[in-house]
């Protein structure tokens, strides 16, 4: 099933709901805010990689890792007393901050001579290298994928990622929907 369909929002939808139930993050008033968080961001995840099959690497590599205990490897647990700025964090006692990705920066568009065309293309390269470095990261199993390949499992997983997002925004919509019985009963 093509991850940008509707078939497939509605199996992460399904899958989320499920693994929500099944771990205890919908209806757990006990949590703290972080356990809540990681219990609802393995069900996403869970429900991601259920609903696309065992077709792309991310996937399979995304599984291993919650089967393995792996969850939130690319988040950053520092103390408070180091944290780095206001921006990157969001809580008071211990801080959860997210990797930074690095900015694009611009090159010159025209080189003059040969000797600056060779340098633009090594620092083209760099660059080139650079990112794919910064997607290793990013993408599921990305660490063991040459540059081919980990462009289109980029591609595979920006389209699933964009899915989940339908689909908790969907489940959040319905949640805060207000109830009005003669919506909910209709002929």
């Amino acid at each position: 099933m093509p991850p940008g369909s509707k078939r497939f929002r509605h199996a992460i939808l399904k899958n989320l709901l499920l693994g929500l139930r099944k771990g205890g993050a919908a209806a757990s008033r006990g949590m703290g805010l972080h356990e809540r968080r990681s219990a609802i961001r393995r069900a996403a995840d869970a429900a991601l990689a259920t609903a696309r099959g065992a077709a792309p690497r991310w996937n399979r590599s995304l599984a291993a890792e919650l089967s393995q205990g792996g969850r939130d490897a690319h988040l950053t647990i520092r103390p408070a007393k180091s944290a780095p700025s206001s921006s990157e964090c969001k809580s008071p006692g211990m801080t959860v901050c997210s990797k930074r990705i690095p900015r694009r920066r611009r090159l010159r568009a025209r080189p003059k001579s040969r000797a600056t065309a060779k340098a633009a293309g090594v620092l083209a390269r760099v660059l080139v290298r650079k990112r794919a470095r910064a997607l290793r990261e990013i993408v599921p199993g990305g660490r063991g994928m040459d540059e081919c390949t980990l462009l289109g499992e980029t591609l595979d997983y920006a389209v699933s990622l964009k899915a989940q997002v339908e689909a908790m925004q969907l489940l959040l919509r319905t949640l805060q929907a207000p109830k009005n019985p003669s919506t909910l009963l209709r002929p």
